[in-house]
C-alpha cells in the first residue's frame, strides 16, 4: 500500500534532517506519529510513505515498524519546538520510517490536514 505523510516545516526541520543523512550523520530511520485522526487501516511494515513538506514530496519511505505506543513520546532532535507543543502527538504513537529516496528536485505535492493519507 502507498501512503503520504505531511510534515509541518514549522515545526520539523526537514531540510537538516535531510543534510544529516545525506552526509551520513543520520540513520535513515525516523520516528512519525500516528497523529489525531480514526484510522480503519494502518501502515504495514514495508509500505510505501511519501513524506510531503512546504507543498513538495521531499522523501519517500518504507514503514519499518508497527505503531508503538511511547510512554513519554519518542524524541526526535529535527522537531522545532518544546516538547509537547505539537498536539498531534499527545497520543504518544508512531512507527518508524525508514528513509528509501531523496528527493534532490522535489515535485509539487500538496500536504493533507490528516498526518496520514492513503494513496491507494
Amino acid at each position: 500500500m502507498k501512503w503520504q505523510v505531511s510534515w509541518n516545516k514549522k515545526r520539523y526541520d526537514y531540510k537538516r534532517l535531510i543534510r544529516d543523512y545525506l552526509e551520513g550523520g543520520h540513520t535513515g530511520f525516523v520516528t512519525n506519529s500516528k497523529g489525531m485522526a480514526k484510522m480503519v487501516v494502518l501502515p504495514q511494515i514495508g509500505d510505501e510513505v511519501f513524506v510531503s513538506c512546504d507543498k513538495k514530496k521531499i522523501l519517500k519511505c518504507r514503514v519499518a515498524s508497527e505503531f508503538v505506543v511511547h510512554e513519554h513520546g519518542a524524541h526526535d532532535e529535527y522537531s522545532i519546538g518544546a516538547p509537547g507543543t505539537r498536539p498531534h502527538t499527545h497520543n504518544d504513537t508512531f512507527l518508524m520510517l525508514q528513509i528509501v529516496e531523496v528527493y534532490e528536485n522535489p515535485e509539487k505535492m500538496n500536504g493533507f490536514q490528516r498526518t496520514w493519507v492513503r494513496l491507494e
